[in-house]
């Protein structure tokens, strides 16, 4: 009877350490060359949009991330929008967003980041994305608020191309 509870336990414990790590989201690593977006876009008193980003990113000239989004947002013409960031400490980025009236703050944790920055009309932004088991899959969600009141909400997923 001992010796099976002895086998039950060291098998536990071989079958626990054998249990897959989560992965480790590399902000700048998964958004390096090119990336695909499919989203909705919700906006209050609107009907959902769809909202399809392109992007290319990689090392800028002074050691910065740039990231350049081709934005499809409905039926609007498509535009254009960079991001520039800088690393701030570990898992920390600061920087800028063509879209934003201010500094953008990024924190990244485990398998997942938050951004943070304003845009214009005092609309502030939070982007949460969460790295997928495949680990070339970030799902995507984000909120706007106004007044602390829901504006808008995107959800969908960004895939890694390259």
């Amino acid at each position: 009877m001992k010796l099976a509870a002895t086998a039950a336990i060291v098998l536990l414990a071989c079958a626990a350490s054998a249990a897959p790590e989560t992965p480790k989201l590399d902000l700048t690593q998964f958004f390096s060359g090119h990336s695909h977006a499919d989203n909705v876009l919700k906006i209050a008193f609107h009907d959902p949009a769809k909202l399809i980003v392109d992007s290319v990113g990689g090392k800028g000239d002074r050691g910065d991330f740039v990231l350049v989004d081709t934005v499809h947002e409905g039926d609007k013409p498509v535009r254009t929008r960079k991001w520039v960031m800088q690393p701030a400490g570990p898992n920390h980025f600061t920087g800028s967003l063509s879209d934003a009236v201010g500094p953008v703050d990024i924190v990244v944790s485990g398998d997942g980041a938050t951004i943070r920055y304003e845009m214009k009309g005092g609309l502030k932004v939070v982007q949460q994305m969460q790295l997928q088991p495949d680990g070339r899959t970030l799902s995507n969600h984000v909120d706007a608020r106004k007044f602390g009141l829901k504006f808008a909400c995107v959800d969908g997923m960004i895939r890694k191309l390259d």
